[in-house]
């Protein structure tokens, strides 16, 4: 199916369709932009422009034979393509590629441009997201880390006393302390 999408979004297509049903082939330079990503964004339109100017080759150079008097005649067959029906169609389809080829370059840099700034936000969104849950992260890493320190030290520091009153068994973190069933100082 990938295969299909691809050969109807190829050049020659699109050039095809464009001749007969102009709408169509734009519709197909847009679907192009879809299949192939970012891969061939301007090549579309620059190929578009290309051709237009390749079909209108025999229509410079009568300009330029004329422009240096050398006379059209001299030239073989240039009279005949030039004023034959189908060259007089495929000029003014030249200057529909032109025309479509120039907007279609300035709309695909314009999306182009629109989808590295859209691109940009959401990656700065998203990495200032991250900062900030790292950030948290370290300051409860940091918080926990005191907590459990103050704890170790505790521990370090206590030690079993059995009260002399009731016999029961007491942890000390200090010196002296009370018993913790009869309360009485033990130490």
């Amino acid at each position: 199916m990938k295969k299909f999408l691809e050969y109807l979004c190829s050049m020659p297509v699109i050039l095809l369709v464009l001749y007969f049903i102009p709408f169509l082939g734009i519709c197909l330079i847009l679907f192009r932009y879809y299949i192939y990503k970012e891969d061939k964004f301007f090549k579309a339109p620059v190929t578009l422009i290309i051709v237009s100017l390749l079909l209108l080759i025999p229509k410079l150079l009568e300009l330029i034979i004329n422009l240096s008097g050398f006379g059209i005649k001299n030239v073989p067959y240039l009279e005949k393509v030039i004023s034959s029906d189908i060259y007089t169609k495929l000029v003014s389809y030249s200057k529909t590629l032109i025309i479509i080829g120039v907007i279609t370059l300035i709309v695909s840099y314009l999306l182009r441009e629109l989808i590295k700034k859209m691109t940009s936000k959401v990656s700065n969104g998203f990495n200032n997201y991250v900062k900030k849950q790292q950030e948290q992260e370290y300051k409860i890493a940091k918080e926990n880390d005191l907590i459990m320190q103050e704890k170790r030290e505790k521990a370090k520091n206590t030690h079993a006393v059995i009260c002399p009153n009731c016999g029961h068994t007491n942890l000390l973190t200090e010196e002296y302390g009370r018993c913790k069933y009869c309360r009485s100082n033990i130490g």
